[in-house]
């Protein structure tokens, strides 16, 4: 009896130890947050921003440390999904019309391999710059930390997960039916007209989420400046063409193609190797290439994934 006895109360335990189990130790999700729970509501818009810290980002890759609470908003309309930018975000000002003053982007640096699962396209992210430095990098307006890189020089490159926890927040889901994804269209004989206009030039129009229509005029990469020609001029392209053949990397582990649009502009697209696209045919007739664009001594497209490629639609 006493034995019978035992053994029931050593059942009852391990189902009373179970239930415990099951109602207590679930996966504390909490702990796959990488952003801040609660930031200030915004305070300023990313136009405002850049013009208050003017000086940092038009300078020669320049940064300059917020001081006081700026936050501000905006939706994610580029991200490394691909793999070609690389620790790399873009922020579009909310609500803003295309090719309108308030249409503002900015680049966002964060050290992470992978931030696409976290910061998905048309995911509303609210930043707090305190402590963080904006500034340029090749001339593109950037929020992130200074960093050397090999060759010794002090660059503005990515902000640590550190500073990601306690200045950058996740506001709701994402949603890819945002109007802020919607690309500025300069395919269009307006948006030649406003390729060429000087006054759009600068660093407001820096970066932009845009659609760019044009073919390939050299299938050879390019170089970014005199120092690489040299670098590049020994170098063959093989074959099958791709978008960026190792054969033909600078500097900066890419390969530059000149894109000529209709009206004769030439746009510089730039793509890193080793992801995504790089390894895409390089089409030879006329296509359609939305991404981010960027002005230097020129405008520059860096596509966002294989998507953004699609046939002429005016055929």
């Amino acid at each position: 009896m006493n034995k019978l006895y035992s053994l029931l109360m050593g059942g009852v335990m391990a189902f009373s130890l179970t239930a415990c189990m099951d109602s207590h130790d679930e996966p504390d999700t909490g702990r796959l947050t990488i952003t801040a729970t609660h930031l200030a509501a915004p305070n300023t818009t990313i136009l405002d921003v850049k013009n208050k810290f003017k000086n940092a980002i038009t300078g020669n890759n320049t940064f300059e440390q917020v001081k006081e609470d700026l936050i501000f908003e905006g939706v994610v309309v580029a991200n490394d999904v691909s793999g070609n930018l690389y620790q790399t975000l873009i922020l579009r000002h909310i609500g803003s019309t295309a090719g309108a003053a308030d249409d503002q982007c900015i680049q966002v640096g964060i050290k992470h391999t992978i931030l696409y699962p976290y910061f998905a396209l048309g995911q509303r992210v609210r930043i707090n710059l305190r402590g963080l430095y904006i500034g340029n990098y090749s001339r593109t307006p950037k929020v992130g930390e200074p960093y050397y890189t090999s060759s010794g020089n002090l660059r503005l490159g990515p902000m640590l997960m550190e500073r990601v926890a306690h200045n950058v927040q996740l506001v709701g889901k994402p949603n890819t039916t945002l109007p802020e994804l919607t690309p500025l269209d300069l395919t269009t004989t307006q948006g030649a007209t406003w390729l060429v206009d000087k006054n759009h030039q600068n660093y407001l129009n820096s970066p932009i989420l845009a659609s760019v229509i044009g073919s390939f005029r050299e299938m050879q990469g390019t170089a970014r400046n005199k120092a690489e020609v040299g670098a590049l001029s020994g170098k063959k392209e093989p074959l099958p063409k791709i978008f960026a053949p190792e054969a033909l990397y600078d500097a900066g582990y890419a390969v530059n193609r000149n894109l000529v649009t209709p009206a004769g502009t030439t746009i510089t697209l730039r793509t890193s190797t080793q992801n995504d696209l790089s390894f895409l045919p390089l089409p030879a007739d006329v296509r359609h290439y939305t991404g981010v664009m960027s002005y230097y001594s020129g405008w520059q497209l860096q596509l966002r994934s294989p998507h953004d490629i699609i046939p002429n639609l005016s055929k």
